[in-house]
């Protein structure tokens, strides 16, 4: 099935501009196309226009991170055929809907002694899910839903090490107690993610006591507010 679609494009040059803009495009495109081939469409008219590519390549449309992967149709009859489309972070857009992911890239940084290098392509799988917190706005350091989901699974394939892993997502000032449910800001709304960052501030407690003290102090604070 043929769709019509009208697209709201994210168009800005780090290098030349100084504030970003909104292309407004109408298409047509075959519901079994993928987001990847709409944005192609796009780059045949406008040469210029600039958007990730490769396995995990993501973006936000409406505000929800996804993969490029995904069917147009999907999107579609999710969102409507009225589509914002957005570097996932604004913040750090360097040409259209690319990005510098390097902020992503060096919180792997953080769990790197325990785990194996072959490691890495599992982290990058959780690209949207970094983007996808507002905490970045307001605290680059945090270290981000990515690394959680990423440190869920290599607690699972290395249990062993685990307590390294445990403590070094525990950090007060950046680490997991800071997270908030980003659920809803995923296109596929994955609550697992939520589960499994609930199981791992389980773990924290369990496992490493002295965190307990900034736990009751950081529930006591939420309580006054």
């Amino acid at each position: 099935m043929e769709y019509k679609i009208m697209l709201s494009v994210f168009r800005f040059n780090a290098k030349t501009d100084y504030l970003p803009y909104y292309k407004k495009i109408t298409l047509k495109i075959d519901g079994e196309k993928l987001i990847s081939d709409m944005l192609e469409t796009i780059k045949d008219d406008e040469k210029a226009f600039e958007y990730p590519i490769g396995k995990n390549a993501g973006i936000k449309i409406n505000g929800l991170a996804l993969f490029t992967n995904e069917k147009v149709a999907t999107v579609v009859a999710s969102l409507g055929r009225e589509l914002t489309c957005e570097p996932l972070s604004t913040k750090r857009a360097i040409k259209d809907l690319c990005i510098n992911s390097q902020d992503f890239i060096d919180k792997f940084d953080i769990l790197d002694a325990f785990i194996e290098s072959s490691d890495k392509k599992i982290y990058d799988s959780f690209i949207n899910e970094y983007y996808a917190s507002d905490i970045l706005k307001y605290n680059d350091q945090y270290m981000g839903d990515a690394l959680f989901a990423f440190a869920y699974e290599m607690i699972e394939k290395y249990p062993q090490r685990k307590e390294q892993i445990l403590q070094a997502i525990a950090c007060e000032e950046n680490g997991i107690w800071h997270h908030i449910d980003i659920s809803n800001k995923l296109f596929n709304k994955d609550l697992s993610l939520q589960t499994k960052i609930e199981k791992l501030k389980n773990l924290i407690i369990q496992e490493i006591p002295l965190c307990n003290t900034y736990v009751e102090k950081l529930s006591q604070s939420h309580a006054t507010h």
